[in-house]
């Protein structure tokens, strides 16, 4: 991406990249969530 992983990055690009990366990763993680509560019940 052109940026340094230590620091925070303000190109629109690389932040709309890791913005779609954190939906992706939370949409698993919901979906786990509601897996894991299906097993419990």
């Amino acid at each position: 991406m052109g940026c340094s992983s230590g620091k925070l990055c303000l190109y629109s690009q690389c932040a709309a990249a890791r913005r779609e990366e954190a939906l992706k990763q939370r949409k698993e993680l919901s979906q786990e969530l509601v897996n894991l509560r299906g097993e419990l019940a």
